[in-house]
C-alpha cells in the first residue's frame, strides 16, 4: 500500500523515460532582424497510470509514466525496497536498443537531485531534478547546439533564464510557463538589441529596439512590430518619425517609415 500511494502521488505529465521528454528542437536560427523563436514544450496532458520497469539482471525497478511496450532498463546503483536509490547510471532501451541515458541521483525509482541526461535525439540536460522531472536550475542543450539556461518547473522553463541561439542571438529575462513573458533583453549577434516587454514569446508592450546602423525605435509593440505610439529616429537617413504605428507602418503627411516590415507590405510602394 505504501508503494502504491507513492506511485500515485508521483504521477505527472506522461512521457517516456519518466517525465523528462526532450523539448522540440530549434531548427534553423532566425535572421537577426526579427526576434527569434524559442521552442516550446507541449501543454500537459491528463496523467496516465504509472508503471515500473525492472532491470532484468538485478530486479531493481524505476518508475515510468505512460508505460510503452518493449521498454527496458539497466541500473548501476543501489536498490531499496525494489526501487533505484542514490547515485548511478540508468540506461533506457527500446526494442533492445539504447535510448536515453541518465547519470545522477535517484529516489524511490525517480530522478531526484543532481543529474544529467543524454537523450536519444542527442539533446542533453544537466541540472536539478524532482520527482522525475527537470525541476530547479539546469542547462538544456538542443540538438542544434542552442542552449537554455535557467530555472525549470515540472520540466519546463519558468522564471529567470537565458536562451542562446547558434547564430549568437541571446535572450535574457523571465520565462513563464515555457514562454518569454515579462521584462527582458534580446541581444542580436549583429550588435542590435531589444529591451522591453515580452508576452508569450513576442515583443509586446513597451520597448526599445536599437539597430547596428544607429536606427532606434522607442514605443509600443505588438506581435513583434511597432503598434501604438512610438518614435523612430537615427539611422542612415537621420530622420525622426513620431506617431501612432500600425503593424510597423507610419505615415506622416508625405513622409512614411517602416519598422520590422517592408514598404510594400505597408502599401507605401
Amino acid at each position: 500500500m505504501l508503494r502504491l500511494a507513492l506511485l500515485l502521488f508521483l504521477v505527472s505529465l506522461p512521457v517516456a523515460a519518466q517525465t523528462s521528454r526532450p523539448v522540440p528542437d530549434l531548427g534553423t536560427a532566425p535572421a537577426p532582424r526579427q526576434p527569434p523563436t524559442v521552442p516550446q514544450l507541449q501543454p500537459g496532458q491528463p496523467p496516465a497510470p504509472s508503471d515500473e520497469v525492472k532491470d532484468p539482471q538485478t530486479g531493481c525497478a524505476v518508475v515510468m509514466m505512460d508505460a510503452a511496450p518493449n521498454i527496458g532498463i539497466s541500473w548501476s546503483g543501489d536498490c531499496e525496497h525494489g526501487l533505484a536509490q542514490g547515485k548511478g547510471v540508468l540506461q533506457w532501451t527500446k526494442d533492445g536498443r539504447p535510448t536515453d541515458r541518465y547519470e545522477g541521483e535517484m529516489k524511490d525509482g525517480l530522478y531526484e537531485g543532481q543529474g544529467k541526461i543524454a537523450y536519444a535525439n542527442r539533446a542533453r540536460y544537466e541540472g536539478e531534478f524532482k520527482a522525475g522531472e527537470r525541476d530547479g536550475r539546469g542547462t538544456y542543450t538542443f540538438t542544434s547546439g542552442a542552449k537554455l539556461i535557467g530555472t525549470f518547473v515540472e520540466g519546463r522553463p519558468h522564471g529567470h533564464g537565458a536562451y542562446i541561439w547558434t547564430n549568437g542571438n541571446r535572450y535574457q529575462g523571465p520565462f513563464r510557463d515555457n514562454q518569454r513573458t515579462g521584462r527582458g533583453i534580446l541581444l542580436y549577434a549583429d550588435g542590435g538589441r531589444y529591451e522591453g516587454d515580452f508576452v508569450n514569446g513576442k515583443l509586446q508592450g513597451q520597448g526599445i529596439r536599437v539597430w547596428p546602423n544607429g536606427m532606434r525605435y522607442d514605443g509600443a509593440w505588438s506581435n513583434d512590430v511597432p503598434n501604438g505610439w512610438g518614435t523612430r529616429s537615427g539611422g542612415p537617413d537621420a530622420q525622426t518619425f513620431t506617431g501612432t504605428w500600425t503593424n510597423g507602418c507610419l505615415r506622416d503627411g508625405r513622409r512614411w517609415a517602416v519598422v520590422g516590415t517592408t514598404a510594400q507590405a505597408c502599401g507605401f510602394n
